[in-house]
């Protein structure tokens, strides 16, 4: 009678162990209870334009993300954060975003969102990347053919994306999508040249940038919630761990006339960098072509200024006047300096069923 009796509580505690553990009793944020649960989605506004070159929603574009969750709890602050996103790709199709499995929101928990685009940069292995208490941490260095030529190929703007939201109980509003507003975190560099001299048109060949630094750390978190805040979009950025100062050359393949102001670097060719605001030594050359009736030869001038000083997310604009009369390149002090902002408003769902 007492082996019976004993069966019988052994056979009650595992019907409530299996009960638990195919119900909400599991905090696994790709597990739906039944009833209980609302998918987490995404969406973008703000700077729809990834960079001067590329769009994220087009057909194929994709972005990376991490993020993490950690209960609510004022008492928690030395909590352990779950990770819920680990560089997860998130890829539009031309129609639809995804990625992939689902997650769900839960009741009292915080939560925190950091994207990057292009989405191969967190998700590749060229590039060191660590995802730590919210924190995003990426190596990365300006991509170089032989020498110290840069691959106009491989080099591209980096935009990113913050998002901290407190989820509560009240889901109609606090289960809304993740608004990310991408930014810039580089410096986009552009060189304006104003050309005068013997022949009616010069070729400039290649922009040469002695004393730059071409590697650094990019550290990226969400800004912390207000005491009363529910969520934010604000964030903390920084490129630390500055490093590898030398040169850089860019091939340019742009013919300047008599008389004309050009673009060296538009849109479609933009120079990105590494901020590096501390770093105001920058050495500028320019090699040019121009054809005096005999072989043409390359001809290489160094600016009279250095430049430097850059801050991440604007445009420096810097004006060239290149007299060859003269034998010389002088540069404006007066460079221009612009918030680095593109494009009109537009959500879209991510991911969009």
């Amino acid at each position: 009678m007492g082996i019976i009796y004993f069966k019988q509580i052994i056979y009650i505690v595992l019907s409530i162990l299996a009960v638990c553990v195919t119900s909400s009793c599991t905090s696994d944020p790709l597990v739906k209870a039944e009833g209980d649960g609302v998918e987490l989605s995404f969406a973008t506004y703000g700077a729809t334009r990834a960079s001067v070159t590329t769009n994220i929603d087009t057909e194929g574009g994709r972005f990376a993300v991490c993020g993490d969750m950690i209960k609510a709890d004022p008492g928690n602050s030395g909590g352990e954060r779950m990770v819920i996103f680990s560089n997860t790709e998130v890829e539009y199709d031309g129609r639809n975003w995804s990625y992939g499995e689902s997650r769900y929101w839960f009741p009292n928990y915080e939560y925190s969102f950091v994207a990057i685009h292009p989405a191969h940069l967190l998700s590749g292995s060229v590039y060191d990347s660590q995802y730590s208490n919210s924190t995003l941490f990426l190596r990365y260095s300006i991509p170089v053919l032989d020498g110290d030529r840069i691959n106009r190929d491989k080099l591209t703007d980096i935009i990113a994306a913050t998002h901290r939201r407190k989820y509560g109980n009240d889901t109609n509003s606090s289960a809304s999508p993740v608004r990310l507003n991408f930014f810039h975190t580089m410096s986009r560099i552009n060189f304006l040249l104003n050309y005068e001299g013997q022949a009616d048109k010069v070729t400039i060949t290649k922009i040469e940038l002695e004393g730059i630094d071409k590697t650094a750390t990019l550290t990226l978190v969400p800004a912390p919630l207000s005491a009363s805040g529910t969520r934010t979009d604000d964030y903390s950025l920084s490129w630390n761990s500055i490093s590898d100062r030398g040169t850089l050359i860019a091939d340019i393949n742009v013919d300047v006339s008599n008389g004309d102001t050009q673009s060296l670097c538009p849109d479609n060719d933009a120079l990105f960098m590494i901020p590096q605001p501390d770093n105001k030594g920058i050495i500028m050359k320019i090699s040019y072509i121009y054809d005096r009736g005999d072989d043409p030869e390359e001809q290489t001038m160094i600016a009279q200024n250095p430049i430097g000083g850059w801050e991440a997310g604007k445009i420096y604009s810097y004006s060239i006047a290149l007299n060859i009369v003269e034998e010389k390149v002088n540069m404006n002090f007066d460079v221009s300096v612009t918030d680095w902002k593109e494009g009109a408003s537009t959500d879209i769902s991510v991911p969009r069923k």
